[in-house]
């Protein structure tokens, strides 16, 4: 999903901050249903650019980490 952007060092990958909403559903593997539900329940936070509507990067991870497991629990993250 990163561009190719080329700089005075060479070139290299554009990390989006936010996506839009048909980006964060595709990014998370869910429906566009699923992330307006997220933010309408109030456990996701988008934001307005104009009439754009987008979803930072990080919330997206947080709210998928918050999502209920099946299975093998996720390992706790190590303190480096």
């Amino acid at each position: 999903m990163a561009d190719q952007i080329t700089t005075a060092t060479g070139t290299g990958d554009i990390i989006p901050l936010a996506y839009p909403i048909d980006v964060a559903a595709t990014v998370a593997g869910v429906p566009r249903r699923k992330i307006f539900q997220a933010v309408a329940d109030q456990k996701l936070t988008a934001r307005k650019a104009g009439r754009s509507t987008i979803v930072e990067r990080d919330e997206l991870v947080a709210w998928i980490k918050s999502l209920p497991t099946r299975g093998k629990q996720p390992e706790p993250a190590t303190a480096a």
